[in-house]
């Protein structure tokens, strides 16, 4: 059936039909910076040549080589660019991409700036020079079309008058960040893309384009193939679209109580129900209409939002701890001054209540960052708050017995109120964290919230194999046996006992990064691409960088940076700013005085620290609880580790036993880490912190490394670099 949907409270209409080539879009007087480029079916270069600017309809001579089922890539990259594939392999030119906004102000009367391509995958090559011929496989002359680079989208709407309801924000939602030239299809998503680890945006329209009820503009393709769950109108829903899907978000608040709004989702694609692809070279026209007047509740297209506090019908009151693990939709109630010890609730977190007691006390709390549930794409998974004033509906502060916290009754002590929070529901999972600040809006402590269907038993001593949502690894060999650990590094989305199956999986596996004796997570790698680094000065501070996890802010688009400050701080410092690390170029430490509070910052190895951040029940682990993984061979300072059967290093990554029969195993991504330039080794080495002392006195903390040669080594690290975790339980 045809995209004209007549189902449900609101239709959608694409119009007339989609238009591969519109005869609306004028075309380019000549063929700007055109490069043609030559490979061997195993994408090997073999010949090309350099852009040049080509007059459409004069005869072009181009050296290629002889070549039989080999492919061809046409580029005229638009007047002006300076871009260029170069004489390297195919896949290195698949990662060549155009920003966005090089295209997204190209006009109709200007499509000369636009780029055109054709990627010929089999061709025959025969004869050279200018007698060379140029057929398919089966003989026949191959037509040379180059195709527009750029999707056009062009939505019109009208939202009705006769409701308590008006159109407030308009989004466009899952947009491909950057224009991949030559599409490389991700053979484990169905020969669909970008790749899910690309970067994308949010298209946020202006007051003003709301009010025209149309709005045009140019987008890169997003091809997420077909769903044949999607059966209907009512059936293009989230749980049906396949997983990075472009859709538009229509927006309506309610007239007179702004908290209440209704989400109408419209996902977009092709003529067919069950198409969720965005071509290039293709025009989209929608027409969305909306025809109800009463509340539409039975639309699954639909989310009405009339939210509540997170504090309302929320009683589940939990240990306090530096990262809370939840599943989605989950509420839970804590005490800020409280802190669990090997199932002692009532340890006073001394740290937070001394700069309460000299700031005025806890007089609110906010949403600080949060990731959305697979990277730039989905759901933000603590949610969407109220408005930027107002995040009471994820995380509020009350005073035991319920009343509000005023500026003359902050919150300063024990058992006098409670901070609450409620995480959205329907997401597959991520990361967040909630703040509490002081009257002069700083923030005072912030808390991980790791939401995730990942719920080890943090007591027991036995290994857990199944299910995997429970599973956690008891550390044996030879004479060392220790409690068990989780099977996944803090923070991860997954966790593994073999080779994940794809790239992206094996990014799920990463999980966050922390700086020796602090609580807060830093982000880590999120590529399908091997990058080695990625430097501090190529961070971007206000949207996605290429090759990094992104975070979003509570109103689940705003892009929250995260970076480096260069220069020694103290605890007081960093944990009014937890999104930075801190480091000195002189110190090896990020401290300005190594207290014995740092010393002792996650427990010494001994017990739990106040600032260790791990979940209740759970500790940072030591670096001799990683020692069932080593044979006891060693060559020079370094360990062989228990390598599982017909393994080494695989794709970044590798399989070690850690149990005494040589039976179990589990996963280790060789993740990189944050040093004093930016992040490095990503692919070729690892690096975990341990909870131990601080190594001989020193400033150096202990640390387990690995590298591609698969041998680890224990030693002392700079504590101002950050570093994975792993955590084992605190007791049996």
């Amino acid at each position: 059936k045809a995209l004209s949907r007549e189902d449900g409270i609101f239709n959608v209409e694409l119009t007339p039909t989609l238009t591969p080539r519109a005869t609306t879009t004028s075309k380019p007087d000549a063929l700007y910076k055109l490069e043609i480029r030559q490979y061997n079916k195993d994408g090997n270069y073999l010949n090309g040549n350099d852009p040049i600017d080509q007059a459409i309809g004069q005869k072009l001579t181009v050296s290629l080589s002889e070549a039989t089922d080999c492919q061809l890539v046409f580029v005229a990259w638009g007047q002006g660019s300076g871009k260029s594939l170069g004489s390297t392999t195919l896949s290195k030119a698949q990662e060549v991409s155009i920003d966005a906004s090089t295209i997204e102000s190209i006009k109709d009367d200007n499509m000369n700036v636009m780029p055109y391509i054709l990627h010929l995958k089999h061709i025959n090559v025969t004869g050279s020079g200018a007698s060379g011929i140029i057929s398919s496989p089966n003989g026949e002359d191959v037509r040379i079309l180059l195709k527009r680079l750029a999707t056009r989208l062009t939505f019109n709407w009208e939202y009705p008058t006769n409701t308590d309801y008006s159109l407030k924000q308009i989004l466009l939602e899952s947009i491909p960040l950057n224009y991949n030239v030559i599409p490389k299809p991700d053979e484990n998503e169905n020969n669909t893309y970008p790749s899910l680890l690309d970067q994308y945006t949010t298209i946020q329209l202006s007051k003003k384009d709301i009010e025209k009820g149309s709005y045009t503009c140019w987008v890169p393709a997003n091809v997420r193939g077909t769903s044949n769950e999607s059966n209907s109108a009512l059936y293009r829903i989230k749980a049906n679209a396949p997983t990075g899907s472009s859709y538009a978000s229509f927006i309506a608040g309610h007239k007179s109580d702004t908290k209440k709004k209704l989400n109408y989702r419209v996902y977009l694609g092709g003529p067919d129900y069950t198409d969720f692809n965005l071509y290039g070279n293709t025009d989209y026209t929608y027409t969305v209409s909306f025809k109800h007047k009463e509340l539409p509740v039975n639309d699954r297209r639909v989310t009405i939002i009339d939210p509540i506090p997170a504090s309302q019908n929320n009683g589940n009151l939990v240990p306090t701890a530096n990262c809370f693990m939840v599943v989605p939709g989950s509420a839970f109630c804590f005490d800020p001054f409280k802190y669990q010890i090997k199932g002692n609730d009532n340890n006073v977190n001394t740290t937070l209540k001394g700069w309460v007691d000299g700031e005025g006390g806890i007089a609110y709390v906010r949403v600080l960052w949060q990731t959305k549930e697979n990277g730039d794409l989905g759901d933000p998974v603590l949610g969407v708050v109220n408005s930027d004033d107002d995040h009471t509906n994820v995380v509020d502060i009350k005073m035991i017995g319920g009343g509000d916290v005023s500026a003359e009754s902050s919150v300063n002590n024990i058992d006098q109120a409670y901070i609450y929070c409620r995480v959205a529901p329907n997401t597959a999972g991520g990361s967040g964290a909630i703040a509490a600040y002081n009257k002069s809006n700083q923030i005072l402590w912030s808390w991980h919230i790791w939401v995730t269907d990942y719920s080890p038993d943090p007591r027991g001593g036995e290994d857990v194999q199944t299910p995997v949502n429970k599973r956690k690894l008891k550390f044996e060999y030879k004479n060392s046996s220790f409690l068990p650990m989780m099977d996944r590094n803090l923070g991860a989305a997954a966790g593994y006992i073999d080779f994940p199956p794809n790239e992206l999986e094996k990014s799920k596996t990463n999980g966050f990064y922390y700086q020796w004796g602090r609580k807060d997570p830093f982000i880590g790698s999120y590529s399908n691409t091997k990058i080695e680094k990625i430097p501090y000065t190529e961070i971007k501070k206000d949207a996605p960088t290429k090759g990094l996890l992104s975070l979003f802010e509570g109103d689940g688009i705003t892009f929250h940076p995260t970076g480096l400050v260069q220069r020694l701080a103290s605890y007081r410092d960093v944990y009014k700013d937890p999104g930075n690390m801190y480091k000195g170029n002189s110190s090896t430490s990020w401290i300005s005085s190594q207290t014995d509070e740092y010393r002792n910052a996650w427990g010494a190895g001994i017990t739990k620290g106040l600032h260790d951040p791990c979940p209740a029940g759970w500790r940072v682990a030591n670096g001799n609880n990683y020692t069932p993984l080593l044979t006891g061979q060693t060559s020079g300072n370094l360990y062989y580790p228990r390598l599982k059967t017909g393994t080494g290093v695989k794709d970044g990554g590798y399989v070690l036993y850690y149990d005494k029969a040589g039976i179990n195993t589990t996963y280790f991504y060789l993740a990189g880490y944050w040093e004093l330039t930016g992040m490095i080794e990503i692919n070729t080495g690892m690096h975990f912190w341990g909870g131990d002392a601080l190594v001989d006195g020193s400033s150096r903390g202990k640390y387990i490394y690995s590298s591609q040669s698969a041998m680890w080594r224990f030693t002392g690290g700079n504590t101002r670099e950050s570093l994975l975790l792993r955590c084992i339980q605190e007791q049996e």
